[in-house]
């Protein structure tokens, strides 16, 4: 079984952070808003950025479909999530039918691959990845893929699902298809369907940067400015910066990338952004990506333009405790919507409570917690949960 860890769950002060999110998620029992306005990390670019690839070193090891012009054409939604027992597993996510109309979402197993290695799953991401570009499909074990598909790029989205005991918090990520040029109806689509990803207020924006473009062609610097306009929630990547060190003499170039990781001059972000350096080719496989970063940004001090970038702005070890910190950041804008339900749910059980007489134990709260057991419409173990962690937050938040 592939061992997927996320680099986030390393950082400092993590363990605050998921004692306070473990916290928050027992409330998803009866309150599925919490979920919704969860911190999302979503990665977006233009086509063949490194997108993919930055988002595997994130998942710690995911293998995503990449290796083509085209690796992308839906949403990839990562979520790990904390349970007893380990369970990895692909689901298919339909919102849209082939002609592009809204569909009921509904959402279907598709694979277990908590067995199978890095190859295998690859290929099963890249099958999940075409049925969802073929929603007229609803038989999914028996139906053969066409040969060309009802969608190019598509709303429809292939979810994963890394759960198990090693997972010390949970954790939402989000790949995006690349923006691309070569043909207009679907980069209008493709630029639609960022836009609608990174608008809430919850979203990390990680836009992602190749060195070997000029900056200011590149979509997702203008994306991550009209979304988030003051910056606080973004974190730029600069990718195949391994292809630039080759070429030392090129000042101009060099200055361009070194002032965007500085967060300076016309593209600056708030946050910065940080040089991260993937497995450029196949031959690069089976070396291991660190040390392959090291060598690219000892190659980049080296250079005087480069001399005086902090070196926090190097590696993905400084980017997961950047990523890190803005998570806990975006929990506490969250905690008020929070803190709003239970003072609204305690008002609730105080008016019931001042409704209901005293019984003979003088308690009135076990009367009202087994009224509402008793005569609840959903399921009981759900009703019991939700009420004992309404009133644990009541006992221990509140009062």
């Amino acid at each position: 079984m592939v061992q997927l860890n996320s680099p986030l769950t390393k950082t400092p002060k993590t363990r605050e952070y998921i004692d306070i999110f473990c916290e928050i998620k027992k409330l998803e029992t009866f309150y599925h808003g919490f979920e919704e306005n969860a911190p999302t990390i979503v990665v977006f670019g233009d086509q063949s950025s490194g997108k993919s690839s930055v988002l595997q070193r994130l998942t710690g090891g995911l293998s995503l479909p990449r290796e083509s012009t085209k690796s992308t054409v839906a949403p990839f939604k990562i979520r790990m999530l904390q349970r007893e027992e380990p369970l990895h597993k692909i689901s298919l996510r339909y919102i849209e039918d082939k002609n592009r109309k809204p569909v009921t979402p509904r959402e279907v197993d598709f694979a277990i691959i908590t067995d199978l290695d890095e190859e295998d799953i690859e290929l099963k991401l890249r099958d999940a990845q075409r049925y969802v570009q073929n929603p007229s499909i609803t038989d999914i074990e028996n139906t053969r893929l066409p040969d060309s598909d009802e969608l190019a790029y598509t709303k429809n989205a292939v979810c994963v699902t890394i759960s198990g005991p090693g997972q010390t918090y949970n954790l939402s990520m989000v790949d995006l298809p690349g923006v691309t040029r070569s043909d207009e109806d679907n980069e209008v689509f493709v630029l639609s369907l960022v836009k609608e990803y990174i608008k809430k207020e919850t979203t990390i924006l990680v836009p992602v940067f190749q060195a070997t473009s000029d900056i200011a062609t590149q979509c997702a610097y203008r994306l991550a400015r009209e979304a988030d306009p003051d910056g606080q929630r973004t974190v730029g990547v600069l990718t195949k910066m391994d292809r630039i060190v080759d070429y030392p003499c090129d000042d101009e170039k060099h200055l361009e990338l070194a002032t965007l990781v500085k967060g300076q001059g016309e593209h600056q972000l708030v946050n910065g952004s940080y040089v991260i350096r993937n497995l450029s080719s196949v031959s690069e496989i089976h070396e291991d990506p660190e040390e392959l970063e090291k060598e690219t940004i000892r190659k980049l001090k080296q250079h005087i333009i480069w001399e005086d970038v902090p070196f926090d702005r190097f590696g993905l070890q400084n980017l997961t405790m950047k990523l890190s910190y803005l998570q806990r950041k975006a929990h506490k804008r969250s905690l008020p919507k929070v803190r709003s339900f239970l003072e609204d749910r305690r008002s609730e059980f105080q008016e019931k409570l001042n409704e209901l007489p005293l019984p003979s134990d003088g308690n009135p709260m076990i009367h009202y917690l087994s009224s509402i057991i008793m005569n609840t419409q959903i399921p009981l173990p759900a009703a019991i949960m939700g009420t004992m962690i309404c009133m644990y937050f009541y006992n221990v938040f509140l009062v």
